[in-house]
């Protein structure tokens, strides 16, 4: 009787830990994400979009494209409402590979090998062509495109970025994704961008730091506070 009691309590624990393990792991808050391009040979400044909240050209909603169109430079760039958040303890901007080239058939669908480089910028919960050019916060990290896989995830530690925003009282962070050098030809998509209080990263090489193992992500669950906001897009 006495074994059978232990035992149950034994798996009451075991689940608290899980779902405090699932808990940690929860989106901090979720980005709205677009796309930017340069005009022809002047690459320095955003003139029109390539993908927006709304479906903009009928191309997919919601996609951070990067590389080339052309002549043009590409920018994946995405805003995360900074409302009712308080730092943490840990954070990172996450996002999928969406597609192993842009968003234009027969001009930009295919991938490229290079480099690609994370920013931070003060946002402003709205989709603005000046995103494309905004003043970096800082780099977040840098990771090659070789060997990317559709569905792959990637993960970037933001921790101090983030705080810093939080600290200053910024309403939005926005994270923008460029060529790191703007490549000749082609272009990788990525979407789902969100902020989590731990890394997913999926790579083969990981992403600035391999993702913790299972096992430390549970006991990372067990110190770290939930941190979940409702992201309101301003209009």
């Amino acid at each position: 009787m006495n074994i059978k009691l232990k035992a149950s309590k034994l798996a009451v624990v075991l689940a608290s830990v899980g779902f405090c393990a699932a808990l940690s792991a929860a989106p901090i808050t979720s980005g709205f994400t677009f796309a930017v391009a340069s005009g022809c040979g002047d690459t320095s400044t955003g003139t029109h979009y390539h993908s927006n909240t709304g479906g903009a050209f009928g191309n997919p909603a919601g996609k951070a494209e990067v590389g080339r169109y052309s002549c043009e430079e590409v920018r994946g760039l995405s805003e995360y409402d900074l409302t009712g958040l308080s730092t943490a303890a840990s954070a990172f901007v996450t996002f999928n590979v969406y597609k192993a080239g842009g968003l234009f058939t027969g001009t930009n669908d295919f991938p490229f090998n290079g480099n690609i480089d994370v920013q931070g910028y003060a946002g402003n919960n709205l989709e603005d062509l000046s995103d494309y050019q905004a003043t970096s916060l800082g780099d977040v990290g840098l990771f090659p495109t070789t060997g990317l896989l559709v569905g792959d995830v990637l993960s970037f530690d933001i921790t101090s970025i983030f705080n810093a925003a939080i600290a200053a009282s910024q309403t939005s962070l926005g994270i923008r994704l460029l060529a790191d050098p703007l490549n000749a030809n082609g272009a990788w998509t990525f979407d789902n961008f969100r902020l989590t209080s731990t890394s997913e990263c999926t790579t083969p090489g990981g992403c600035g730091g391999d993702a913790p193992e299972p096992g430390s992500l549970a006991l990372l669950g067990l110190s770290l506070a939930a941190l979940v906001s409702t992201r309101r897009k301003q209009s």
